[in-house]
């Protein structure tokens, strides 16, 4: 077999089931994998340096550069969510004319959301950040509340960013398509939300050990395959043709 490139699929070809396409992604495309989760790995450190800024001297001057910063964010983890659904269905991928295409196609509007979801989550995670700063204990309410908001953020923002990779559709359609979409898809938006919530954890409180991790398996992209497999064939029979949630 050729680890590095794979014959083009045929034009009636159906998604690969969950093994299959880990299978198809690490023997197929292990070059291709691992510089998408490099480039996924690399685009946090300005937002890991703007979030040690503030927690170093105070300054809000940092918070607004972490909001900023998620622009870089965004538009890699566009282009992650595009080549993780072009790896499950065996199509061919190259570094300078899929990856570094998608993520030129998704500069903008991954960029504003990233920005809109980091916005998003500076104000949800602001009262366990004031606490833990002032000394305070968090009440168990309060935990439980952040747990929650943080699993439904995580997996609407899931869906936002699936969209922006397979549609070509507008930043509200987006957004009101995730809304709809996180009570259509039921458990198994909760499912993906979580994966990826223990994810930015990791990348958050262990960002020493998962950015190697990325690096040398690509973890990102094989994250996203397995997400995939859970959620998007419900998702795409939910969305109609022109991409809009029915």
């Amino acid at each position: 077999m050729n680890y590095f490139q794979n014959e083009p699929p045929r034009e009636d070809a159906s998604p690969l089931g969950p093994v299959n396409r880990w299978f198809q992604a690490v023997t197929g495309h292990f070059c291709f994998v691992v510089c998408t989760g490099l480039l996924l790995g690399l685009s946090p450190i300005p937002a890991v340096l703007c979030v040690y800024g503030f927690l170093s001297t105070g300054a809000l001057l940092f918070v607004l550069g972490w909001t900023l910063s998620g622009a870089a964010v965004g538009a890699a983890w566009t282009a992650v969510q595009r080549a993780a659904w072009e790896l499950q269905f065996g199509h061919p991928c190259y570094l300078y004319r899929s990856l570094l295409h998608w993520l030129w196609g998704s500069l903008r509007q991954g960029a504003v959301l990233g920005v809109l979801c980091t916005a998003l989550w500076t104000l949800l995670l602001s009262p366990a950040i004031i606490a833990l700063m002032g000394g305070a204990p968090m009440p168990v309410w309060l935990v439980v509340c952040l747990g929650a908001g943080a699993l439904v953020l995580a997996s609407a923002g899931n869906y936002a960013f699936y969209q922006a990779a397979r549609w070509e559709l507008r930043l509200r359609e987006i957004l009101s398509n995730s809304l709809l979409l996180l009570l259509a898809a039921g458990w198994r938006g909760l499912l993906v939300g979580g994966l990826w919530l223990l994810f930015l954890v990791g990348l958050a409180f262990w960002y020493p050990v998962v950015f190697p991790l990325c690096v040398v398996t690509g973890l990102p992209v094989l994250l996203g395959i397995t997400a995939q497999a859970v959620f998007a064939p419900q998702v795409d029979q939910l969305m109609d043709a022109g991409g809009e949630a029915g």
